[in-house]
């Protein structure tokens, strides 16, 4: 049986140990400047001696908005992800939001429907989507308005949302001009795949191919942002002997150019590989993968502050496209192969 001293304390709780209404403790809790300092410190007070926990669905049935922030990421296997959602995180918190995070990918492949209809119970404020989605619809029917951000995704919604995203293409052109100044001309990509951001690699690749007079030479192996992908592209790609075989691997990302590396080992080819994202372990002086880092703490801080805002309606002048700069990061894994 559930005693009294057993079940949590709730707000009328509180109210009546502090001697003040139900309407006074809710406004403590949301930090309204209509309180008075003695008031608040007393309400405040009793929260801690009662162990007082804010119940955020009831507070959201009765603002209509939780005040929380949802923050969902398309790949839970990507390190890169996470390395956006540790600068975001705190520029919410810091405005006043709590931040829960879920991946949002079903098992499927596509957008996990009941993940975001969690959110919409909740009446979240916004939403910070990390990652490449394969469709953007189902976002804008959780939260009201336009409070959606796409945070390091492709550039599929630059025209009906806001987007901060790497500029994949510069990156890419980076990687290839590094590859030839190192005396390669045979490069292959490994990548194409895994949705826009993907393809938007393989087209830089294939322009900066063509910039530098390397037409012939374009080879995209189909790969995703998987290490067990770029591994057997890997595969493929150096079947091939002699003249026709690459001598530089150029990755959509770092996961595929572990696969890649591990590839070119089994079969004792020393090749030049490079990555994209300048995930922590591609630092390790035993890898020492040549990457692309694409400013993922730019990336989650930016996409944080866009998101802040639209829900405060501070951004009517249409949709923010922000493309972030990167920087090519040279290792020794790409002074090899020749």
């Amino acid at each position: 049986m559930t005693t009294a001293s057993d079940r949590r304390p709730t707000i009328r709780d509180v109210a009546e140990r502090a001697g003040v209404s139900k309407s006074l403790v809710s406004l403590v809790l949301r930090d309204s400047p209509r309180v008075s300092a003695e008031r608040r410190q007393r309400v405040l007070e009793v929260v801690e001696e009662m162990g007082f926990e804010l119940n955020l669905a009831a507070r959201s049935l009765a603002t209509r908005s939780s005040g929380t922030i949802g923050v969902l990421v398309s790949d839970l296997h990507n390190p890169w992800a996470f390395d956006v959602v540790d600068a975001a995180r705190p520029v919410l918190e810091d405005a006043g939001h709590t931040v829960l995070f879920s991946a949002v990918t079903a098992s499927a492949g596509g957008v996990d429907l009941s993940i975001l209809q969690a959110f919409r119970d909740l009446r979240v404020a916004g939403l910070l989507v990390i990652g490449t989605v394969p469709d953007k619809s189902p976002f804008s029917r959780v939260v009201a308005g336009e409070s959606v951000v796409f945070a390091g995704g492709g550039p599929d919604y630059i025209d009906t949302a806001d987007v901060v995203r790497s500029d994949d293409a510069q990156g890419i052109f980076m990687v290839v001009e590094h590859l030839v100044e190192q005396g390669h001309e045979r490069i292959a990509h490994l990548g194409g795949l895994g949705g826009s951001v993907g393809e938007a690699r393989a087209e830089g690749y294939r322009a900066a191919m063509e910039a530098h007079g390397l037409g012939r030479n374009i080879q995209i192996v189909g790969a995703d942002f998987s290490q067990e992908s770029g591994y057997v592209a890997a595969q493929r790609a150096l079947g091939d002997s002699g003249r026709t075989r690459p001598t530089a691997l150029a990755c959509i990302n770092d996961l595929a150019a572990l696969g890649a590396m591990t590839a070119a080992d089994e079969r004792g080819i020393e090749i030049a590989v490079t990555g994209y994202d300048n995930i922590s372990i591609g630092s390790m002086p035993r890898l020492g993968l040549t990457t692309v880092d694409p400013n993922s703490s730019t990336i989650g801080v930016a996409g944080a502050k866009t998101l802040l805002q639209r829900i405060h309606g501070q951004d009517d002048d249409g949709f923010v496209h922000q493309p972030i700069a990167p920087e090519l990061v040279i290792r020794k894994s790409s002074l090899l192969g020749l």
